[in-house]
């Protein structure tokens, strides 16, 4: 079984390719909060070196919370990418990649 760190990896890779929905959902059903927390983190980080741009991340709130330590309705950032919480997304993450032809 692969570790966190290689999902991330391959979550990377997969949004890298070009043919993910955007957004790209991961679902984590069976990871603590914090084991949720973590591996969004790898796969922002993983994104951050290969130089994938991610415009957002929306998760669990539980999520947002490991990540914070409180109950903010608004999220946090990791490395320049903004973690929001949304309800909708109960048991995952969706992750955003930043559209590259877009003005902003």
């Amino acid at each position: 079984m692969a570790g966190m760190r290689e999902m991330a990896l391959g979550i990377a890779l997969t949004l890298r390719g070009g043919t993910a929905p955007n957004p790209l959902p991961i679902e984590f059903w069976g990871y603590a909060p914090a084991d949720a927390a973590q591996l969004l983190k790898y796969v922002i980080d993983e994104c951050a070196d290969a130089q994938i741009a991610l415009d957002e991340v929306r998760t669990d709130p539980v999520v947002v919370h490991e990540l914070t330590g409180s109950k903010t309705e608004f999220g946090v950032a990791h490395r320049d990418v903004t973690i929001a919480a949304d309800s909708r997304c109960v048991g995952r993450m969706d992750l955003y990649r930043a559209d590259l032809g877009a003005v902003r």
